[in-house]
């Protein structure tokens, strides 16, 4: 059996056994990497807290049949700030599912995907408690760029079904297709058949807030402000599309969206 290192971010983890630990985690330059840490939820464990969830570690691997065999583990970041936080904590879940349900059936690495991930639970991190303004934000941005970096983003700039520029003075009278995969422009729109779960009407707020999303870098989206409705608005719209698209059941929404609601009522 072959070693390796890895420099990796936790995603899930659970029980084996009545000591063993299965983790899996996602690596810049190994991609998914699934794994066994034998003896880790042992009181004396070499493993200690290492191996918890969303930690960054560097660890050292033997390839296995079905999963590798963690052999020593280091932390590098411990984002220690989101499991005392359940907003915080349920959103990086959110992340973490995405991630492993719709994208990664395959050991193919994404340095860029790694590098989102890191980048969203280092802020998610470092928000104010019960910030849940910011949070949804990034989990907005992460949705956005995780449609990109994996080819499923939508066609924002130009009408999805006539090809026409969407431009100033156009985009508050537009609609989103979840089903064709991006905006209609207001001719388009009105013509289209769609069912309302898959065509949304957007006002100038929303198209500016998707278009920001898909286009801009973090560290310019972070200074963006925008109402509360609307980008509660715009993570829905574009968690359906990622669903639509992916077909692919992520278990947090259910949460969340009960959760919105709740808020919505209060």
């Amino acid at each position: 059996m072959s070693s390796y290192r890895a420099k990796a971010i936790i995603l899930k983890a659970y029980k084996l056994g009545e000591a063993d630990k299965i983790v899996k985690l996602y690596s810049q330059k190994n991609g998914l990497i699934d794994a066994v840490a034998k003896g880790a939820r042992k009181i004396k464990s070499k493993f200690g807290g290492r191996l918890e969830l969303f930690n960054f570690i560097d660890l050292e691997l033997t390839s296995g049949k079905s999963l590798d065999i963690i052999t020593s583990a280091e932390i590098l970041k411990n984002f220690s700030n989101i499991p005392l936080d359940f907003n915080k904590f349920i959103f990086c879940q959110l992340i973490s599912e995405i991630v492993l349900k719709t994208h990664l059936h395959t050991n193919e690495a994404s340095p860029l995907l790694f590098k989102l991930i890191y980048v969203c639970f280092n802020e998610i991190d470092n928000l104010s408690k019960d910030d849940i303004h910011s949070i949804e934000k990034v989990a907005c941005f992460f949705i956005a760029k995780f449609l990109k970096i994996t080819g499923y983003a939508p066609i924002i700039e130009n009408c999805i079904s006539c090809g026409i520029a969407i431009v100033e003075g156009m985009s508050d009278k537009v609609s989103f297709s979840i089903k064709m995969g991006g905006v209609l422009c207001p001719v388009c729109s009105k013509s289209a058949e769609h069912t309302p779960d898959t065509k949304k009407n957007l006002n100038l707020p929303h198209y500016i807030l998707i278009a920001d999303l898909f286009n801009r870098k973090f560290k310019d989206f972070r200074s963006v402000e925008f109402d509360d409705t609307v980008l509660e608005d715009v993570y829905k719209l574009i968690s359906d599309y990622l669903n639509y698209h992916t077909d692919c059941h992520i278990d947090c929404y259910n949460y969340l969206n009960k959760f919105a609601a709740g808020a919505n009522l209060n």
